[in-house]
């Protein structure tokens, strides 16, 4: 009898993997997820791809925007608004016009055919002679490595220069294998090598010019700055992924120029910056994620490593550590990286809407299709990862306090560079949804208030003051009529960025003796490591 009952259940109630299944068949046909690659405007041509590979400083970068510069028109993707800027610099200062374009920021150039853009600024639509994809291994980041995915697939260019680590290969040829477009490859090697130091380095003063000390926490930073100032009566300069990108800029100037011999930074340095650094010591052979500790794997080593030795200034590039014993970051030195097998993957718009489609209601809540989609959507495994949508789901919460805002609208809104760890800036977006949902006006003042001279000025205060502004001028240009402000917007960031480039011009006073040399260097706190994020974007 319990066996026949168990017959029964078994042919007549699917279990709840049954309609796991059946639910990721239908989302899959839906969204024509298998047919990701087919749904771009590029598809009507055939591209022509060449991956420049190679380590930091092997000079990858520089040949493909020679391609770029000798095209009619094009332009050059960045993961960072500093790379776009110093890419929209060089081309210029070569006789060839170009726009700077992210997402809070326009710089057009007169006449200008060439564009240097942050990633997510792709235009899927706009044909072009020649797009540079850079830093390609960010294929492999689980929050932004859908905007690489999406500019392969989908930038309409006659020749596109792939930059990145060889370690990008695997995923790169598994794309392009998909689109059936033909490709060669420059492999190339350092122009200036690396030599690893044979012990730690124990004291500050035995720090030399231009050396750049690595931490991986904002407070070990700002520490660091501190001690070794103290220590060398020379000024350090600082950077790390919070600063506003005008700032970095600024304290990488300070550094090139000779004016601060030392420098002291988080792995931001690994990713841009052309900077003379000559020796590059790690104080830390880890870093914290989600309060556990992560030893540093091979990329990463070799990736910060990497800005030591630049061609033409230092001819070898020097690594070790201070003050922590060096084994593990030798050894990461000499071990291969991981290599990427996968392209990470995000939700455009349609994708959303088919959804909601599916379930027959064009109201839907915005985060519950968008964790539908990280839940149930199953792209080609061996091809394909689903990126991290755990922040956009949070946004989309706040959007879906406001049912009659279109889907569309929500969906841009969602996509927003929140710091999601800063209160006060979470708070001003709330208020910044409230505005788009009640279509009314608002002004700078009412979010970034100018701050009074009676209350002491902190960096924590300054630096969420720029990301609050950043955020400010993204939604003048979608919602310009509701974001109005955006001259005054760009000026106050002026302002912000000389307040805090003026706290952190204010040196240590040097110690009179080095009985404190003999102390270890301020520990970073056992704390979460946050990266920075930029939001997912759709097609356009």
């Amino acid at each position: 009898m319990n066996s026949d009952l168990r017959l029964h259940h078994t042919n007549h109630w699917p279990s709840a993997n049954h309609k796991s299944v059946r639910l990721q068949k239908r989302v899959s046909a839906a969204t024509r997820i298998l047919e990701f690659h087919t749904l771009f405007p590029a598809r009507e041509t055939t591209r022509h791809f060449t991956l420049f590979l190679g380590p930091t400083n092997s000079g990858k970068t520089f040949q493909a925007l020679k391609i770029l510069a000798d095209a009619r028109s094009g332009s050059y993707l960045a993961p960072l608004r500093l790379l776009a800027l110093e890419v929209a610099d060089t081309l210029n200062a070569w006789g060839v016009p170009c726009h700077m374009v992210t997402g809070e920021e326009r710089i057009e150039v007169e006449g200008a055919l060439h564009s240097a853009r942050t990633i997510e600024m792709l235009s899927t639509h706009l044909r072009q002679e020649v797009c540079v994809i850079d830093e390609a291994q960010m294929l492999g980041d689980v929050d932004r490595g859908w905007a690489w995915t999406q500019a392969i697939l989908g930038v309409r260019a006659d020749r596109v220069c792939v930059i990145g680590a060889p370690e990008s290969r695997p995923a790169i040829e598994k794309l392009l294998r998909l689109t059936n477009e033909p490709f060669d490859v420059v492999n190339l090697e350092r122009l200036a090598p690396l030599q690893p130091l044979a012990d730690p380095v124990m004291r500050f003063r035995d720090l030399q010019p231009g050396t750049a000390l690595v931490a991986f926490s904002r407070s070990a930073v700002l520490g660091l700055k501190e001690s070794v100032e103290q220590h060398t009566g020379a000024q350090a300069a600082v950077l790390y992924g919070a600063l506003p990108p005008e700032v970095r800029r600024q304290q990488a100037e300070l550094f090139a120029s000779g004016q601060a011999p030392f420098l002291v930074a988080t792995d931001a340095i690994g990713m841009g910056l052309n900077l003379p650094i000559r020796t590059l010591l790690f104080t830390q052979d880890h870093k914290f994620i989600d309060r556990r500790k992560h030893p540093l794997t091979p990329m990463e080593v070799r990736q910060i490593a990497g800005r030591a030795g630049r061609y033409g200034q230092n001819e070898v590039g020097f690594v070790g550590t201070f003050r922590i014993p060096n084994e593990s970051i030798v050894t990461a030195l000499h071990t291969p990286p991981h290599s990427i097998q996968r392209a990470h993957l995000a939700p455009t718009l349609d994708h959303l809407l088919a959804l909601a489609n599916m379930e027959g209601q064009k109201k839907q809540s915005l985060a519950r299709l968008l964790t539908l989609f990280a839940r149930s959507v199953k792209p080609d495994p061996e091809v394909y990862e689903v990126a991290a949508l755990d922040d956009q789901i949070f946004l989309a919460q706040m959007t879906d306090r406001h049912a009659a805002l279109e889907m569309e609208i929500r969906f841009a809104l969602a996509n927003a560079p929140v710091p999601l760890r800063a209160l006060t800036a979470v708070l001003a977006f709330e208020r910044m949804v409230r505005t788009v949902a009640q279509n009314q006006v608002l002004l700078l003042e009412e979010v970034v208030p100018v701050f009074s001279t009676a209350l002491p000025i902190t960096l924590d205060l300054l630096e969420t003051a720029t990301r609050v502004v950043d955020l400010y001028c993204w939604l003048h240009f979608r919602f310009p009529d509701q974001f109005p402000e955006l001259t005054l917007a760009q000026n106050r960031r002026k302002e912000i960025n000389r307040d805090i480039s003026k706290l952190l011009r204010q040196t240590a006073k040097p110690l009179a003796v080095h009985v404190a040399d003999a102390r270890p260097a301020t520990k970073p706190p056992a704390r979460r490591h946050y990266r920075s994020r930029q939001r997912r974007t759709p097609l356009v």
